[in-house]
């Protein structure tokens, strides 16, 4: 399939030829050079002063920065002082801020599509001129199809740090799940609550205690790079990393062991060491006996435990819940018992009669189970050597252990969840949860244990977004929406396929994108809006929030830069423009100040003045302790227990983990033969997702390219530095070839997406599969996106 024909891209040229004709400068600078300038215009004396912000919610990271202007220009920026030295961090991302905010992709003033969608035919307009456009158009369509027909969306890079409140004046749909980066956690937290979310409930600072830590697809010196240092100081105090990734990543690198498992066998690998777990007896009887759920009773042939069910209520939502009271085999008495029963025996393999069925215990159906996956089958699906699975099963087993996982990887591939269930039940087997050094989950993103409840901005009683039935991935398959608005390049970052989301936006009645930059979507839309960095405020303060133990204030550093607005006063603009504006806060001091006010003693005399005489950032009272409490074996599930059997999942015969071959990337797929590559998307540590594309500095040391094997770029004729197209039946992009042995061979590997503008106007995700899994629906966040289980071919530009 070709890709879509869609005239000239709005590029900067089409930009300031529209801008021309009204007088206006345009959508960008004609230079570097000329942007400072006129930046700097506004403050024409020199001076220097600082300012206090916070960095990009996207790497979660959430460095506190200390920004130095000069002459009105942001020119250095540093590490904000910190008397915890771990949290005193800054990035080659954040550096380069001081010319990413200046660069030639930056949006500079409201721009009005006057050709066909995708025509580049812009004009500049007023921002009183776009309000009154919004406001019709969305008074239009939630007249004629609903309110819910309205969709409005955030990304991290175009939000300032309020929580929004259009979609929720407006009785709008604001974004449903998420469709990626959660598909291990999907598997995982069934085993141990419904509550706990994908994050470990331990933190990284308690690994020196481990003696393995497994990094399951996690690229930690990258993906987060300043938490890397959590790695580094456990690896000086003796602990041993193994790191699971079809790539020789960096973090592979740095790690002790490398498994360079095939891409999307995850599961396989860890099926193999459960296997050999039980056949060579390593797991952990007394916790498996006293802790989990594997003793107890499941019908023999149906799988479906033994159980008492009545009516109770949910501590946690008041909601009424089925309390369930199971059955496990009471060896002293020789007869089905409560699994509550005191002074029990239990008994963890056998078959029983109770009440004239046959029973089977969880455990005896977990080696029936788990038979078919040998250390030759596990070898020979993963393409890595058998004497490797059982040597990393024997290091894990003996413990203690934590696996982390990461969010790319394994999480783009249909099979996720079975990789994250495999991280439960291996766990719960050898007793590698719930005590000091035990653990799994993600752990690079999530590096304390405390949280901060803010205060609220108040909205009328009912007042808030209509419910999201869909996630954004099958919104874009449907004919629900009719007018959406995007705080950031929603459309080609939350959904694959790109032919067929752009079928989707063409669909719509109107579509405005609000952003810094010039993203991919900006071409497609109807009205496109500049926003502010999070270096600039109208109002001294931009935002608050709570990470990494602090409350932090995105304290104004800069004026906004040319006419762009910061993301609360364009959805306050629009609000006045619809007769709501009285519902919004006056400034963002305000609305600070309503964050601020909060019962959590953690908080306790916190205000935005002492916010802003402390650069930014106030410590947690009482968050001294960055270890969490010991995790302990008391769980929010309904045993109380470990439950690595999924009794939920026995309709898709995943009760225990089953292997699962991806939907796509498979090597028995029969659309090898025609697209022989599996594409890899992972994050980067010059970007995240495409935040950062428009920086001179990064594009000159991290060019989008495409990484191949020098194996597989000679079988097709193919040198480093070619340019070439990537393709499948859902579409092409055309970029350029770096040669590179890290790469897995039969697999090509590039860093997740970027502007079109430096992928010759194509983009990337125009082959990525949109396939999700039907179990996802059954799953606590829903089905992911595959963008790994996609399959390619590349050939030179114009062959």
């Amino acid at each position: 399939m070709e890709q879509k024909p869609r005239g000239a891209m709005l590029s900067r040229r089409g930009f300031l030829k529209a801008a021309a004709a009204t007088g206006a400068a345009g959508f960008a600078g004609a230079s570097l050079t000329g942007i400072a300038a006129s930046a700097a215009q506004a403050e024409p004396a020199a001076s220097e002063t600082l300012g206090f912000t916070y960095h990009n919610e996207h790497c979660l990271c959430n460095c506190m920065l200390q920004c130095t202007v000069r002459d009105g220009r942001l020119a250095m920026i540093q590490p904000r002082e910190n008397e915890d030295k771990r949290f005193q961090n800054v990035c080659l991302k954040g550096i380069s801020e001081v010319q990413n905010i200046y660069g030639d992709a930056r949006i500079q003033r409201p721009m009005k599509r006057v050709g066909e969608r995708g025509s580049g035919e812009f004009e500049a307009i007023s921002w009183d001129e776009a309000f009154q456009m919004i406001a019709e158009n969305f008074k239009a369509i939630q007249d004629k199809y609903g309110k819910e027909a309205l969709w409005i969306q955030f990304s991290t890079e175009a939000s300032q740090r309020f929580p929004p409140l259009l979609a929720s004046v407006l009785g709008a749909q604001a974004g449903g799940l998420n469709g990626y980066d959660m598909g291990q956690g999907n598997g995982q937290i069934m085993a141990f609550s419904p509550w706990i979310g994908m994050f470990a409930q331990n933190t990284m600072w308690e690994w020196p205690e481990a003696n393995v830590v497994i990094l399951a697809n996690t690229n930690l010196v990258e993906t987060s790079l300043t938490w890397s240092r959590g790695m580094l100081d456990a690896q000086e105090a003796g602990t041993k990393f193994i790191c699971l990734d079809p790539r020789f990543s960096p973090t592979a690198g740095k790690a002790d062991q490398w498994v360079n498992l095939r891409a999307g066998t995850d599961p396989a690998f860890f099926l193999g060491m459960t296997k050999y777990i039980l056949d060579e007896e390593l797991f952990d009887r007394e916790h498996v006996l006293a802790h989990t759920a594997l003793p107890f009773l499941i019908d023999a042939e149906t799988g479906a435990c033994l159980a008492d069910v009545v009516t109770g209520t949910d501590p946690e939502t008041g909601e009424p819940v089925e309390l369930k009271t199971f059955y496990m085999w009471d060896e002293a008495t020789n007869a089905a018992v409560p699994h509550t029963a005191e002074g029990a025996v239990p008994a963890l393999e056998g078959e029983f009669t109770v009440n004239g069925k046959r029973y089977v215990t969880q455990f005896t159906r977990l080696r029936k189970d788990m038979e078919p996956y040998t250390l030759e089958w596990t070898a020979e699906t993963c393409d890595i050597p058998a004497e490797m699975v059982a040597d990393v099963a024997e290091q894990y087993a003996a413990g203690p252990s934590i696996i982390d996982n990461g969010v790319g990887g394994i999480d783009k591939f249909g099979n996720n969840d079975v990789a994250g269930h495999c991280y439960a039940l291996i766990a719960s087997l050898t007793g590698n949860y719930g005590k000091r050094g035990t653990g799994c989950g993600i752990y690079g993103y999530h590096v304390t244990p405390y949280e901060a409840a803010l205060g609220a901005w108040p909205l009328p009683e009912g007042m808030a977004p209509a419910p999201s039935p869909q996630g954004f991935y099958d919104v874009v398959k449907g004919d629900a929406i009719h007018g959406a608005m995007f705080f950031g390049d929603i459309p080609t970052q939350k959904a694959a396929n790109w032919n067929k989301t752009l079928e989707w936006l063409d669909s719509l009645d109107f579509v405005c994108l609000a952003d810094i930059y010039h993203s991919s979507v900006a071409d497609f839309v109807d009205l496109v809006l500049p926003v502010c960095s999070k270096f600039e405020c109208a109002d001294s303060v931009g935002g608050i929030k709570c990470a990494n133990a602090h409350i932090l204030a995105n304290l104004k550093v800069l004026d906004p830069l040319f006419e762009s607005k910061s993301d609360f006063y364009i959805e306050k603009g629009i609000a006045e423009a619809m007769g709501l504006g009285d519902l919004f806060p006056a400034d963002g001091e305000e609305y600070a100040r309503a964050l601020l006010t909060t019962d959590d003693p953690q908080m306790a005399g916190f205000t935005l003045e002492k916010l802003q005489e402390a650069g930014g950032a106030l410590r947690l009272i009482g968050s001294e302790d960055l270890i969490a409490p010991e995790v302990g074996f008391t769980y929010g599930t309904a045993s109380g227990r470990q439950e690595p059997y999924y009794e939920a999942l026995l309709e898709f015969g995943q009760a225990f983990p089953a292997w699962e071959a991806p939907c796509e990337a498979y090597p028995e797929n029969p659309l090898r033969e025609k697209y022989p590559l599996q594409f890899n998307q992972a994050r980067s540590r010059f970007r995240v997702h495409s935040a950062y594309s428009g920086a001179k500095w990064i594009q000159e040391v991290a060019e989008p390219c495409i990484e191949l094997n020098p194996a597989d770029a000679a079988a097709r004729g193919l040198e480093d530095g070619d340019a070439v197209e990537v393709f499948n039946d859902r579409g092409s992009f055309r970029t350029v070839l770096r040669v590179n042995e890290a790469v897995r061979p039969e697999s090509a590997f590039m860093v997740e997406s970027t502007y079109r503008q430096y992928l010759d106007g194509t983009i990337m995700q125009s082959v990525s599969n949109d396939t999700l899994n039907p179990r996802g629906y059954a799953l606590p966040f829903g089905p992911m996106i595959p963008y790994n289980d996609t399959l390619i071919e590349i050939k030179k530009v114009g062959e």
